[in-house]
C-alpha cells in the first residue's frame, strides 16, 4: 500500500522536478509560514484603525444621504483592477448581491468594493484550483478513455480541487462570520453592564453608545465598531428604531435581537432602561456560563480517542518492554 502510495506520488510531480526539489519548496514554504507566524505575534496592531474608518465612510455616506438629497449622483468609477475585470466580466449577473452583501457586512467587511472582490475570488477560484491541480495530478487523456484506475483517480483528484476551489471564498467567509459573532457574543455581557452604568448615570442613548464605544475599543473592538455605527445611524436618520434595527440586521444573532427588542420597548413605552439592561445582562452572563460549562463537560469525551490513540499505547510500551526484554535474555 506505502509503495502504491509513493509511486502515485511520483508520478504526480510534474516533469523536471525531482523529488529532493519538491521537498526543498515544502521545507522552504514551511520555514516562511514559522517566521511569518512569529512575526505576526509579535508586531503590535491597531486593531481600531480600520474600524475608525469604516465608521468615518458611513458617517459620509449617511450625511450625503439626509443632508444633500437633491446632489445629482455622480457615476460609478472603477477603483482597482479586480472590480475593473469583474464589471467587464459581467460576473455580478450570477451573484445574489443584497444576501452576498449582508454576508459581507455581518463578516465585517464594509467596503463598497468588497462585494467585486468577493465576485472576482469565487469566479477565478475554481480556475485557479484547476490549475494547481492540473500541474499537480497531470491527467494521462489516452489512457483516461481505456479506463485506467490510475488516469480516473487523478482525473478525479482534479475535478476535486476544482470544487473545493470553488467553494473557498464561501467557506471563508462563513467563517468570519461566526468568529466576528463569537466575540461579539463574548463581549455583550460586559457591553450591557457599561451601558446599565451610564443609563444610571444619566447618559442619553447615543452618548452611552459612544461612551461604551471608547471603553470597549481595545478589549472588543467588532462590538465597539458596532456601537459606533449605531451611534452614527441615531444622529443621522430621521428615527432612531430605523438606526437600531440596523444594528439587529448586522448581527443576525438571537442575543443582539434580544437586546434591540428591549432597546426599542424601552423607547416606545418609556419603561426605565436600566433595569432591562440589568435583567438582560444577567441573562447573558447565565447563558456564557452554561456555555462554558458545556464546554467542560465535552472535554473528557474529547479526550477518549487521544488518550487511547497515544497515551495508552506509550504506557503499553513502557511497561511490557522491560519484560519482553528478561523474556528475550532467557531464551
Amino acid at each position: 500500500m506505502s509503495g502504491n502510495l509513493g509511486t502515485f506520488l511520483l508520478s504526480a510531480l510534474p516533469e523536471g522536478i525531482t523529488p529532493e526539489d519538491a521537498l526543498t519548496m515544502a521545507t522552504g514554504v514551511v520555514a516562511f509560514l514559522v517566521i511569518w507566524s512569529i512575526g505576526q505575534s509579535v508586531v503590535e496592531r491597531d486593531r481600531m484603525a480600520p474600524r475608525l474608518k469604516a465608521i468615518q465612510e458611513r458617517r459620509r455616506e449617511l450625511k450625503d444621504t439626509y443632508l444633500a438629497p437633491r446632489r445629482r449622483k455622480q457615476p460609478m468609477q472603477h477603483s482597482g483592477w479586480m472590480k475593473t475585470i469583474v464589471m467587464r466580466l459581467k460576473v455580478m449577473k450570477d451573484i445574489r448581491t443584497d444576501a452576498i452583501g449582508r454576508t459581507l457586512n455581518q463578516a465585517g467587511y464594509r467596503s463598497k468594493d468588497a462585494i467585486y472582490v468577493y465576485a472576482f475570488l469565487k469566479f477565478f477560484s475554481p480556475l485557479a484550483g484547476l490549475g494547481v491541480a492540473l500541474l499537480l495530478f497531470p491527467p494521462e487523456w489516452g489512457l483516461l478513455w481505456g479506463g485506467d484506475t490510475d488516469a480516473l483517480g487523478s482525473f478525479a483528484a482534479v475535478l476535486a480541487t476544482a470544487w473545493v476551489s470553488g467553494r473557498l471564498p464561501d467557506l471563508l467567509l462563513h467563517n468570519q462570520r461566526s468568529k466576528r459573532y463569537a466575540l461579539i457574543r463574548k463581549a455583550l455581557p460586559d457591553t450591557l453592564d457599561l451601558m446599565l452604568i451610564c443609563a444610571e448615570a444619566g447618559l442619553s442613548l447615543v452618548a452611552a453608545l459612544d461612551r461604551v464605544a471608547r471603553e470597549l475599543g481595545q478589549a472588543y473592538p467588532e462590538m465597539a465598531e458596532e456601537l459606533s455605527l449605531t451611534s452614527v445611524e441615531i444622529g443621522f436618520l430621521p428615527e432612531r428604531n430605523t438606526a437600531l434595527t440596523h444594528l439587529a440586521e448586522r448581527l443576525d444573532m438571537q442575543e443582539v435581537r434580544s437586546m434591540v427588542n428591549v432597546l426599542l420597548q424601552t423607547e416606545k413605552y418609556g419603561t426605565p432602561i436600566s433595569q432591562a439592561l440589568r435583567v438582560l445582562s444577567k441573562d447573558f452572563r447565565t447563558e456564557r456560563m452554561l456555555r462554558a460549562e458545556q464546554k467542560a463537560a465535552r472535554l473528557p469525551a474529547l479526550l477518549t480517542v487521544p488518550m487511547i490513540l497515544f497515551i495508552l499505547p506509550t504506557m503499553f510500551i513502557v511497561v511490557m518492554t522491560p519484560a519482553i526484554l528478561r523474556v528475550m535474555d532467557a531464551m
